[in-house]
């Protein structure tokens, strides 16, 4: 069940959208780099992790979240109902987020918000009473989960999938130029690899294949050799994936 801040208060809640002190248009660069960054003394896929957790915690999808590049898209979620004077209105967000860094710092940037007071997309916001009712908790949310033992701290099925999904094209690619010299060339060659918790691969075989070219299926194996799926915090997992060629 989703999470939602309900507040009473008609003026005040519309002071958060609009208002002439301190707006800020939301394609303004300097409003993300202000109000919406912030630097930690903790490991990229561990702040990668506490953001996913936050907004799982409070009820909010996300439409993309890709450990890889580190990006991780809301779906557009209701955060607040407003009453007064007769009137009842809704508040949406979404936000755009990346996080980089290494082993030992990150940075959780927001690259895109959006917000929505009803049906109505604004373009300002009056940002020091929006970022203390809505963005500081947010990032509090975050750091308040940096040390979350959530499921999401190893590998999951998303995870690899959403890596597979991006990756697969360069495959195809290959298959492209290689059947130039084999016009007879398809089917289907089935990998088994192990990835670690760095998102390295290793023991990658090929289990199965009808492709009836051994050179190809070496160099799709090699191809895929080279792919990353992201750090996570501990355990190895092996999959069997099967990739499908035909013209």
């Amino acid at each position: 069940m989703k999470k939602t801040l309900f507040i009473a208060g008609f003026v005040s809640i519309l002071a958060l959208l609009s208002g002439c002190a301190k707006t800020m248009q939301l394609n303004d660069p300097a409003l993300y780099d202000q109000y919406l960054t912030r630097s930690y003394n903790q490991p990229r896929n561990v702040c990668y992790n506490a953001v996913q957790v936050t907004f799982r915690d409070r009820g909010v999808e996300l439409t993309k979240a890709d450990p890889v590049e580190g990006k991780i898209v809301t779906e557009k979620h209701l955060v607040a109902i407003y009453a007064g004077y007769g009137v009842v209105g809704s508040i949406s967000h979404r936000y755009y987020i990346d996080v980089t860094g290494d082993d030992n710092n990150c940075t959780i940037k927001v690259t895109k918000y959006k917000a929505w007071k009803g049906g109505n997309e604004v373009p300002y916001v009056k940002v020091d009473d929006i970022y203390s009712a809505y963005w500081a908790p947010l990032f509090g949310g975050f750091e308040s989960n940096f040390d979350s033992e959530d499921e999401t701290s190893v590998r999951t099925s998303g995870d690899i999938d959403q890596v597979v999904k991006q990756r697969t094209p360069d495959l195809q690619k290959i298959y492209d130029q290689y059947r130039k010299k084999n016009k007879k060339l398809q089917g289907k060659v089935t990998l088994k690899f192990t990835i670690t918790p760095n998102g390295d691969i290793s023991e990658i075989s090929v289990v199965d294949s009808n492709t009836g070219d051994s050179g190809f299926d070496e160099i799709i194996k090699m191809a895929v050799s080279t792919w990353t799926f992201g750090k996570v915090a501990k355990g190895n997992t092996t999959v069997t994936i099967p990739f499908t060629f035909s013209e």
